[in-house]
């Protein structure tokens, strides 16, 4: 599903409006599909309805009415002046035969007492500057009592296109938002407050947000193909993965092991001769190959049957890793890059456009201290443009980047990944993705579609050894 920009909805709407469906249509449309989903969602109570001075909150008042039709309690708390109404959510202010009330603390507090539910429709996409004064103060006041909130579009405060949080914004149960979600949505903060994201069909067709040209994903099999074996495969067809182990020995094992159950059908471990034989008696799959100098570690690389490498994990910041992400950046083969190999990566001259590399947000701040300030899809977007591979920016939100401009966001939760070793998995996940044929966004969005469902599947407390153990 393709994630849309203020400017994008902005723009699918406006052509929606003067081609197919008119503004008024289209509002009626989305409050009345807010509603179905928050009476499916919820037993009937009171409710009210915070509604902006915009088509926001015109859509509120959309969805006041048709609750208060079927037999809700519905009331409307308006933050700002009738007067200033935008002409549609004037109209359906009209409409709406319920109370019409300033927000009021002691309504919260009778409303808390009654168990009843407020929905957020007061700024939406549009917000620019900061929430400040009495309705800063009534979210924060929501946000101390046990009330649901459902929000409509994205929780006011949120920063559509960055997740950040302007000044403050409620924490909400449920988001419902319409044609498709948005970017504020999947990162971090503003994901925490938008709780679960229901993607609601208001009238857009497929053709007019196709018009606004996405270019960020929501990260689902949809965005890749992982080949299923045929019956004229062998190991190397299957995907053959070199892994160079490093100082920190566990972190390759993991990534071999990882790349293994992927899928790969031959997975090779590059040492130093003093660590031979800690992998010779690890995995009776890995076949070892050792390797000191730097003629040595040139000659492996370029005989390997391999056809995707993984380097970095576990390693310290030493010659060798320099002379291996050399070697291999040399071959022209597809690679995956990360810790020890991330200092290294912007001296190597080569065409870096088969490569992934995946850092955490401490190792990119190092990497790209420049970058420091903008948001993280913005981050990632512009690492990958400047080193011309694909970026995988880590974290709870990770953001798959391109260098062509394509990104994708995961869209899954699971915050047991925070724990030692778990990167190591990843990498050796995508090496064997590459390794298969995938080209490296589709690859990066495989490796961490697959990652993170093994997460799920190992549950709570998971360590590194069980994400291998849950690939399938």
């Amino acid at each position: 599903m393709e994630i849309l920009t203020t400017a994008q909805m902005y723009g699918a709407d406006k052509e929606t409006n003067a081609k197919i469906v008119p503004e008024l249509q289209l509002m009626e449309n989305a409050g009345f599909a807010a509603a179905c989903r928050i009476a499916r969602n919820y037993s009937k109570r009171p409710v009210t309805v915070l509604c902006g001075t915009g088509n926001n909150g015109g859509d509120g008042f959309v969805v006041a009415r048709i609750l208060q039709d079927w037999g809700w309690p519905a009331e409307v708390a308006l933050v700002g002046e009738e007067k200033k109404l935008s002409p549609a959510a004037a109209l359906n202010a009209k409409r709406f035969k319920g109370v019409i009330r300033p927000p009021s603390f002691n309504r919260l507090k009778k409303m808390e007492k009654s168990g009843g539910l407020f929905i957020d429709a007061v700024f939406g996409i549009g917000l620019t500057r900061p929430i400040e004064n009495d309705i800063a103060d009534f979210f924060n006041a929501l946000n101390e009592t046990s009330l649901p909130c459902v929000a409509l579009d994205i929780p006011s405060g949120i920063q559509a296109d960055t997740g950040r949080i302007l000044g403050t914004a409620p924490f909400c149960d449920m988001t419902i938002t319409f044609c498709r979600p948005k970017i504020g949505h999947f990162l971090y903060p503003g994901k925490e407050r938008t709780g679960r994201l229901i993607v609601c069909p208001i009238g857009i067709p497929d053709e007019v947000v196709a018009h606004q040209m996405p270019h960020c994903y929501e990260n689902t099999p949809d965005l890749f193909h992982i080949p299923a074996p045929t019956p004229y495969d062998h190991k190397y067809s299957r995907g053959a993965v070199l892994v160079c182990a490093a100082e920190m020995t566990g972190a390759a094992r993991l990534a071999a092991a990882a790349a293994r159950r992927a899928g790969a059908g031959w997975v090779a471990v590059s040492c130093e001769s003093k660590t031979e034989q800690t992998f010779t008696t690890a995995e009776p799959g890995f076949v070892i190959q050792a390797a000191d100098t730097t003629e040595e570690i040139e000659k492996q690389i370029n005989t390997s049957n391999a056809g995707a490498f993984v380097i970095g994990m576990g390693a310290l910041k030493t010659e060798r890793t320099k002379a291996l992400l050399h070697s291999i950046a040399k071959s022209k083969k597809p690679f995956v890059a990360d810790a020890g190999a991330l200092p290294f990566i912007k001296g190597i001259k080569k065409d870096l456009s088969r490569a992934v590399i995946t850092p955490h947000a401490g190792e990119f701040r190092r990497l790209f201290p420049d970058l420091e300030e903008q948001d993280k899809l913005t981050q990632a977007l512009n690492a990958a443009a400047a080193l011309n591979c694909t970026v995988v920016l880590k974290g709870a939100d990770t953001v798959i980047a391109a260098p062509d401009g394509r990104a994708a966001l995961n869209s899954t939760d699971s915050f047991d990944l925070s724990t030692a070793g778990s990167g190591d998995v990843l990498d050796g996940i995508i090496g064997a993705m590459l390794a298969k044929g995938s080209k490296p966004f589709e690859a990066a969005c495989a490796g961490v579609w697959l990652h993170s469902r093994a997460a799920e599947t190992a549950g709570e407390n998971l360590i590194a050894e069980d994400l291998i153990a849950c690939l399938k």
